[in-house]
């Protein structure tokens, strides 16, 4: 059975998994097939386009990193001889640096005006007879490739991170008179951070990536649970939503927040979200981000608990720094939003956001294991809030 439900979101995935950026035909593509698939399991289906414009928002982040490489690179230098001036500029990078890593709620404001780009939110709706709860169902739809592969931007953060940390402890060895013959170390961790500040500013993107991993299997697994749970009690209102324009910067989720902020004020809602689930390997949790943020402290613990239940290995972890994904925007706005997720470091996790990333990397039997737990954790959810 676990087998043949693999097989078939697997094929659901493939047929999916094309070049599907924002604002492209790909993307027109998409809305359209999800949104008759919604239809086709009795769901209230609504397109909610909207527009947006990323190159603004894309050169302060670029000019911000080069400035930030060419103050890094300076401090580096200047760290035996001035290290105080060095500290006073490390802190600088530092605070700059945490407010974009940490993707800080009033960054949100950057993204609001509409734009050249036009996308649209696909949103289905199981309404329920005496809705006191809502349940949302969660993932993106777009794709995008970049000229720096996830593992490669991953690195370039790693390196400008502890670079910085380099130039921080050469100056502030100095500082303490055991500085002698430590000149290069500073130096050299400025030149590291900086290269890797100017990789990252010149990263550019196109429409190359199938969204295999990210995020086909995700959308076929939504599509499998929102058939699964049709019984689901009266009070509980089902919301599957499938974002656009996450891959910007997760303009979609934002805007989609905000669309419905009054209505969902009225009534309470949790979230599971599913970023590049269906990577061979291990269930994962995305249950922090940021500095000790917690995205959904009440769901994880139903998830781990489901997961104890049915001997799935699960592993939890941390969003990376200057890595997005949409369950943020619902933190900001204290609505909890767990991510399943799953894979570890092989061919699948390095295809991200490249041509490569196609359906035949997502794993049958991982992608059934992730439905078999997210709606076991759904069950759990609707005997706690019942």
């Amino acid at each position: 059975m676990t087998h043949d439900v693999g097989e078939g979101l697997l094929a659901s995935a493939a047929a999916l998994a094309f070049p599907r950026r924002s604002g492209s035909e790909g993307d027109r593509r998409v809305i359209e097939e999800l949104s008759a698939r919604l239809e086709g399991l009795g769901l209230h289906v609504a397109v909610e386009d909207f527009s947006y414009e990323l190159a603004p928002v894309e050169r302060i982040l670029r000019w911000s990193l080069l400035g930030g490489a060419g103050l890094v690179v300076s401090a580096g230098w200047l760290s035996h001889s001035s290290p105080i001036w060095t500290l006073a500029a490390m802190i600088v990078v530092v605070l700059c640096g945490g407010i974009v890593l940490g993707w800080s709620p009033w960054l949100e404001g950057l993204y609001r005006r509409p734009g050249t780009t036009r996308t649209a939110n696909v949103v289905g709706r199981r309404e329920a007879a005496e809705a006191g709860r809502r349940l949302i169902l969660m993932a993106h739809h777009d794709s995008k490739s970049q000229s720096l592969a996830l593992p490669a931007r991953m690195g370039a953060t790693l390196g400008a991170l502890i670079g910085v940390v380099g130039v921080v402890v050469c100056a502030g060895v100095v500082l303490a008179g055991r500085g002698d013959g430590l000149s290069w170390m500073g130096v050299t961790a400025g030149v590291v951070a900086g290269t890797a500040m100017v990789a990252l500013a010149g990263m550019s993107s196109g429409n190359d990536s199938p969204g295999g991993v990210d995020n086909a299997g995700s959308l076929a697994i939504v599509l499998e649970l929102a058939a699964r749970l049709r019984e689901l009690p009266p009070d509980v209102e089902l919301v599957v939503l499938f974002t656009g324009a996450e891959e910007d910067h997760m303009v979609g989720a934002m805007r989609w927040l905000d669309l419905h902020a009054e209505e969902l004020e009225k009534l309470t809602a949790d979230c599971f979200n599913f970023d590049g689930a269906g990577s061979p390997g291990r269930v994962v949790l995305i249950t922090r981000y940021g500095i000790g943020r917690a995205f959904a402290p009440g769901l994880e613990r139903l998830a781990v608990a489901a997961a104890r239940e049915m001997g799935t290995p699960i592993r939890r972890i941390v969003m990376a720094p200057a890595v997005g994904i949409d369950a943020i925007p619902f933190a900001h706005r204290g609505i909890e939003c767990l991510s399943f997720s799953s894979g570890s470091l092989g061919k699948a996790t390095y295809a991200v956001h490249s041509a490569g990333d196609v359906a035949g990397n997502l794993d049958a039997g991982t992608m059934a294991r992730i439905v078999d737990l997210a709606e076991a954790a759904v069950h759990r959810w609707v005997a706690r809030s019942g």
